[in-house]
This record gives C-alpha cells, sequence and structure tokens, in this order.
C-alpha cells in the first residue's frame, strides 16, 4: 500500500513542517528564537524556524538566503538562488507572488513555493536515489505504475510533462527526459531491481 504523502496531496498551512518532519525524522537541534528581519513574509519566516531544527541544510542544491542577507534590488527581493536560476518576491503582501530569475511570474504564492522548494531539494540532492536521463517510454511507466502521483495542481510546475510522485519513503520527478528518484534510505530503491533501467546514476554503486 502506498500511503504517507498527505501533506503533500492538499497543501497546507502545515505541509511545509510535515514533510521536513516525515523525510528527515525528527529535529536534532533545539528550538531556539531566531533574529528574523521585521517585515519578512511569514511563510519564509517558518522555512527558517524549521530549517534551524535541522543540521543537515534543507536546501543543498540551490542556497536559501540568510535573512540577515535578504536585500531589495529592483523592487524584487532575492530568497533562493541557484547557479542558473534565482527565484525573488516583491515585498509589501502578506503571500507574495514568486518570480522566476527577476522575469517569469511563476504564479505561486511564498508559502506553497516554498513547500515545492523543500521537495525539489529532497529530490534533488538524496543520500540514495537513481537518475535515468531520457528513458525509454516503457521504462517511465513502469517506474510511475510504481509511485503515485502527487495530487496537488503544484507538483505540474513548471512543466505539466514532468510530475512529482511519492510515498512514504520515495519521491520522484517524472516525465519524457528524466527519472529522478530519491529515498528516505537504501532499502526502498529495491522496489525497481527488477526494471533494468540504464541509470546515469544509481547511489548503490560505487
Amino acid at each position: 500500500m502506498i500511503w504517507g504523502v498527505y501533506e503533500l496531496d492538499v497543501i497546507a498551512d502545515d505541509s511545509l513542517g510535515r514533510f521536513v518532519s516525515r523525510w528527515y525524522g525528527l529535529p536534532d537541534r533545539p528550538r531556539r528564537d531566531l533574529d528574523l528581519p521585521p517585515g519578512l513574509p511569514a511563510a519564509l519566516a517558518d522555512w527558517h524556524r524549521v530549517a534551524s531544527r535541522y543540521s543537515l541544510p534543507l536546501s543543498r542544491d540551490h542556497v536559501m538566503l540568510a535573512p540577515a542577507d535578504l536585500t531589495e534590488s529592483a523592487g524584487l527581493v532575492r530568497f533562493w538562488s541557484g547557479t542558473d536560476d534565482w527565484y525573488s518576491y516583491a515585498p509589501g503582501p502578506t503571500d507574495p507572488l514568486v518570480v522566476e530569475s527577476d522575469t517569469i511570474e511563476t504564479g505561486l504564492p511564498l508559502s506553497r513555493f516554498l513547500v515545492y522548494a523543500a521537495v525539489y531539494e529532497a529530490t534533488y540532492t538524496p543520500l540514495h536515489g537513481f537518475v535515468c536521463l531520457s528513458p525509454d517510454p516503457d521504462g517511465l511507466r513502469q517506474v510511475q505504475l510504481r509511485l503515485r502521483e502527487l495530487d496537488d495542481p503544484l507538483w505540474h510546475w513548471p512543466s505539466p510533462d514532468t510530475r512529482y510522485y511519492g510515498d512514504d519513503d520515495l519521491l520522484a520527478h517524472l516525465g519524457p527526459d528524466r527519472i529522478v528518484i530519491s529515498a528516505r534510505h537504501r532499502d526502498a530503491l529495491g522496489r525497481f531491481d527488477n526494471l533494468n533501467l540504464p541509470w546515469t546514476w544509481d547511489s548503490r554503486t560505487p
């Protein structure tokens, strides 16, 4: 039975905290007061409070800027930055919309986008997982059959051709150009052993 992704099927105010605690386990750091700047959106403040409880950074592919490093430029505040992309919001609204690379309107409010960011990071920076680029359609279908597509429309972004799937121990980003699978533990990967897919990366291979 596939279960355990309910906090991602319908994104709610507590989805970020519930996902992080399920995926990474109980916090390994004590709760502490953070020096958060005035005007910081509540969703971003919540991210930093949750992240402060874990020694493993929640953002490892992109950089989640520290609250003290947030500055406004041309009416936007950059908060999450990768090698080739970055994400910003316009200060003022309680839950501002996120802008990609200063020009592309994502249509996502910050509260929903940060849940996406947490799942993206867990999927694309795993300790245990697989990657297969340009899979054949049958191989992709076989992987899809072993997982369940996440229900919330958030997981159709940024391309409806590439969707997020999961269960209690696995996350996956699947589409015609990729199979990316992340597991909470090594044993969860055994579900895909009989598929004989040409993995570009297999965490179990030295």
